[in-house]
């Protein structure tokens, strides 16, 4: 159909549907009549649907990782509870998560953390979510995931590197995000991520998936 928009993630099907760059499920019911916009795009029910029960992983997984704030609380106290201990498939997702902890001691105590960046589905929907800003801050369309690197931040950012970053949020104590246009060294872009004001990825964007295995050579 001449006009019609092409999905954002595929760049090859008709969109018909639009998705949320950052999973809606991240939002608690207090959330509902908030006015900034949740960001969405437009994309195929194929690819919008392939990510929904990560994204449930996803939400779960962040709300679990470190000290909770407001809206994790709201959210483990709500949506996280009924679908965990409510639905048909909660021993399903308790044994998903109970699955990522690790036992680490802490003032000699044992304690279990789980690390969101050791999970591949939760880089996964992370990579969603960078191709998904690409897409919206019209970088690049149709970004392939083959081209994007993810994990959890590891290491202190330069002070000057961050001054260069556009800043934008997604409420932020939900989502809140930093964008560079590189252009060197063969990355396109970086960003990073912060879930819950606790939980920061990295995201890469490689000009090619040549370049990003170079720079991270398969296990």
């Amino acid at each position: 159909m001449p006009g019609a928009k092409i999905c954002s993630y595929c760049g090859a099907r008709p969109a018909t549907d639009k998705e949320h760059v950052f999973p809606r499920n991240l939002y608690p019911d207090s959330k509902a009549t908030s006015r900034v916009q949740r960001l969405t795009i437009p994309a195929c029910s194929e690819c919008n649907g392939s990510w929904s029960d990560d994204e449930v992983h996803f939400r779960n997984t962040l709300v679990l990782a470190g000290d909770p704030n407001a809206s994790r609380k709201e959210l483990w106290d709500g949506p996280i509870h009924r679908s965990l201990f409510e639905q048909p498939d909660g021993v399903r997702r308790i044994r998903d998560l109970v699955e990522r902890l690790r036992a680490v001691e802490v003032d000699g105590k044992q304690r279990y953390k789980i690390y969101p960046g050791e999970d591949p589905r939760v880089v996964r929907v992370m990579k969603k979510i960078v191709r998904g800003l690409s897409h919206h801050h019209q970088i690049e369309s149709a970004l392939p995931e083959s081209r994007v690197w993810a994990d959890v931040q590891r290491y202190r950012i330069q002070e000057n590197f961050l001054s260069e970053m556009i800043y934008r949020h997604r409420e932020a104590d939900i989502a809140q995000y930093r964008y560079a246009v590189v252009g060197e060294y063969d990355i396109q872009s970086a960003w990073l991520v912060t879930f819950f004001e606790k939980v920061t990825f990295l995201g890469i964007v490689f000009v090619t998936a040549d370049a990003l295995d170079a720079a991270f050579p398969p296990v």
